[in-house]
């Protein structure tokens, strides 16, 4: 099964808004990319990802100038090197990318397809708003059985009880 990530668009409000909205909401692949692997320039540009296009090519110049002063096969390795490790921070780089254009991470969903991650994701979400919360859950309090670690009156939250005063 396949983690997707669910990237909304930037006039995304809700599930029951415009299903026009809906239908544009990204769900991105947190696996390796065998298309972003083998055509890196062509997959960037067709995701319209710029800055991550000018980065590619930055580091790609760098680490191929740094290659062709050593010789020999060095050159192959890094070009397949930059390949491997582009195709698995792929997906998380065009996450980033529409981060940047102001788009929104509303969940993960998970599916053996696309189709199937869509359908749990969205099922999930109207169960979820469908569901009435009891008046107890909304009030969040704390259960009788755990134990609450104090020092005195006061509740130890981490592992200091006050502000830093150690410079």
């Amino acid at each position: 099964m396949t983690s997707y990530v669910v990237m909304a668009p930037p006039e995304f409000e809700s599930l029951n808004g415009d299903p026009e909205i809906t239908g544009r909401m990204q769900f991105v692949p947190d696996k390796f990319s065998p298309l972003a692997f083998l055509f890196s320039i062509p997959w960037i540009l067709f995701h319209r990802m710029w800055l991550v296009l000018l980065g590619y090519l930055a580091v790609t110049l760098v680490i191929e100038i740094a290659a062709l002063s050593l010789g020999g096969a060095a050159m192959g390795i890094a070009a397949f090197a930059i390949a491997i490790l582009f195709g698995f921070e792929a997906q998380a780089l065009r996450c980033w990318s529409l981060e940047r254009k102001g788009w929104q991470m509303v969940g993960v969903a998970e599916g053996n397809g696309k189709e199937e991650a869509e359908i749990r994701f969205f099922a999930n979400r109207m169960n979820k708003e469908q569901t009435p919360t009891p008046r107890d859950q909304q009030t969040k309090q704390p259960a009788t059985n755990q134990i609450i670690p104090r020092i005195g009156s006061e509740q130890v939250v981490g592992l200091t009880l006050g502000p830093e005063t150690r410079q």
